[in-house]
């Protein structure tokens, strides 16, 4: 018959409780830990996800298996290798080592000056190859420790729901702690490889304990903890950047995000896996960056006035600021304000990218939220928001919340709208300009030249300042550079309503259009 073993349960739940901690840790720190090589997209996150749950199914299955076979044997041996001691110490020694093995691996997958148009198949086939090993090993084997402990408990032979059930809601309720303590306490405390290293030191201890319990040595095992500290005490292989001089980089609550300079003095803020992009622009002494920021200036520049008699700016997504920066370098009498939800990138825009303090900024405040919130009304409302490099946030893109923004403009205000795509036929492109359109009196667009942006623009009421395009060109001579706004053939209707379907807030499958575009390249 099966032995019975006689560990208490209260115990063993102590160690199911750490267990499921330390998978919530590890899942969500480990896609951090991704993030300057392949980004934090939806793939990304799905990849880690269905690795995680692969990785405990195919544990608890073949530990199950193990804790039934040691069950059987009539010799009284301890558990061998595969005893949760020794799987919850190798876990452990796995997740130190973890911080330096993910930067390797993903430097052996990902190409030297991969564009961010080439990256979909290197970002969703490189991330599942990278979430295999670095996730799925040790996960692999904390899924296989329940089942033993459910085993070695006392109690399982004559109560097996009550046990089994306090074993695996100690299991969820770690769980939950490790989910809230990683993003809340353990992230702003030591960042995301801290957070995992320290997760693995206590499931190493907590093996080392339980060994102590079933009477078995760990030798094998603390050659897994001692390569694995050797490994940690190794410098983390550098992140993924552009290749200028890195200026700061931080770890914020919502993405990877540093600062370079490259050998002219040009600073960029970027985010995650980068590639060619980036989020916000400087040089000092030049107010224009030759990218699509240049192309809103022109057109917020021309907006009536408030009734107040003073031109307001309002822009949604304001990153560094580099938007803000060059219109108040234009304009001193401007009143612009700004939201961001990722308060880090404001200060690292005041700090490097010299956004001016006068420039209001509601930081750590959702775009839409912070803008429902703002006083308006507005002479102009930018919309500048991006999520993960390649997401327009889907309640940003919806009718409901264009009919915001129109309802914030005076009357003859304008809208504008950066869109990121090559061609008017891109999905993306199609689907948010048509329902923009859908919202204002007069629309256009045109495709920023030598970028992959867009320019959607709309009025409420009447469009009578586009005509002062020239104008204020002239005015601040800026006619040479970006005199293109000014050309009426590069303009043109947004896609025909007819030809789209309208994104609402219970219908917005921006990321699904975004995964075509960017596997079209575009």
């Amino acid at each position: 018959m099966p032995r019975e073993v006689g560990i208490s349960v209260s115990g063993l739940a102590g160690v199911a409780f750490a267990t499921g901690a330390a998978v919530m840790v590890v899942e969500l720190m480990a896609v951090r830990l991704m993030a300057p090589w392949f980004g934090q997209s939806q793939i990304v996150w799905t990849n880690v996800i269905g690795v995680v749950l692969l990785a405990l199914a195919a544990g608890q299955w073949v530990g199950g298996r193990w804790a039934e076979g040691w069950a059987a044997k009539k010799d009284g041996a301890s558990p061998g290798w595969a005893s949760p001691a020794v799987l919850l110490t190798g876990a452990g020694a796995f997740a130190i080592a973890l911080p330096s093995i993910v930067p390797a691996m993903a430097a052996a997958v990902l190409p030297d000056d991969l564009r961010l148009t080439e990256a979909f198949p290197f970002v969703s086939l490189g991330s599942l190859l990278v979430a295999l090993v670095g996730i799925g090993v040790p996960l692999f084997a904390l899924g296989a420790v329940t089942p033993w402990l459910v085993r070695l408990s006392r109690g399982v032979t004559t109560e097996p729901g009550r046990v089994t059930g306090r074993l695996l809601g100690a299991g969820t309720l770690g769980s939950l702690l490790g989910t809230f303590g990683a993003t809340h306490i353990l992230l702003t405390l030591m960042g995301a490889a801290g957070a995992i290293r320290a997760a693995g030191l206590v499931l190493v201890v907590i093996g080392v304990l339980l060994a102590r319990t079933l009477g078995k040595r760990l030798r094998g095992a603390w050659v897994l903890v001692a390569a694995a500290l050797a490994t940690a005490a190794l410098a983390d292989a550098a992140p993924r950047t552009s290749g200028g001089r890195i200026l700061e980089i931080v770890e914020t609550p919502y993405q990877f995000a540093y600062v370079d300079e490259d050998e002219h003095g040009t600073r960029a803020l970027r985010i995650n896996e980068a590639l060619d992009s980036f989020h916000s622009l400087y040089r000092e002494g030049e107010l224009l960056t030759g990218m699509y920021y240049d192309a809103f200036l022109a057109p917020t520049l021309a907006s009536p006035p408030t009734p107040s008699g003073t031109q307001r700016v309002m822009i949604v997504g304001l990153g560094g600021g580099t938007m803000a920066r060059q219109l108040l370098e234009l304009d001193p009498d401007l009143q612009v304000a700004g939201i961001e939800i990722d308060a880090e990138l404001v200060r690292l825009g005041r700090q490097y990218m010299a956004l001016p303090d006068d420039v209001d900024v509601a930081a750590g405040v959702d775009g839409r939220f912070g803008l429902a919130a703002s006083e308006g009304p507005f002479s102009a409302v930018l919309i500048d928001a991006y999520a993960q490099q390649i997401y327009l946030p889907h309640h940003l893109c919806t009718a409901e919340f264009f009919a915001l923004v129109r309802s914030k403009l005076v009357d003859g205000g304008l809208a504008a709208l950066n869109l990121g795509g090559l061609t008017r036929s891109d999905p993306v492109v199609r689907a948010v300009a048509g329902t923009f359109a859908s919202e204002f009196d007069h629309v256009t667009m045109a495709r920023i030249p030598n970028s992959r942006n867009l320019i959607c623009l709309g009025w409420r009421g009447s469009d009578a300042s586009r005509g002062r395009w020239g104008d204020v060109l002239a005015e601040h001579g800026l006619d040479q550079d970006v005199g293109w706004l000014t050309d009426a053939t590069l303009f043109g209707d947004v896609p025909s309503l007819a030809d789209v379907e309208i994104l609402t807030d219970g219908y917005a499958p921006v990321e699904a259009l975004a995964h075509a575009s960017w596997k079209s390249g575009g």
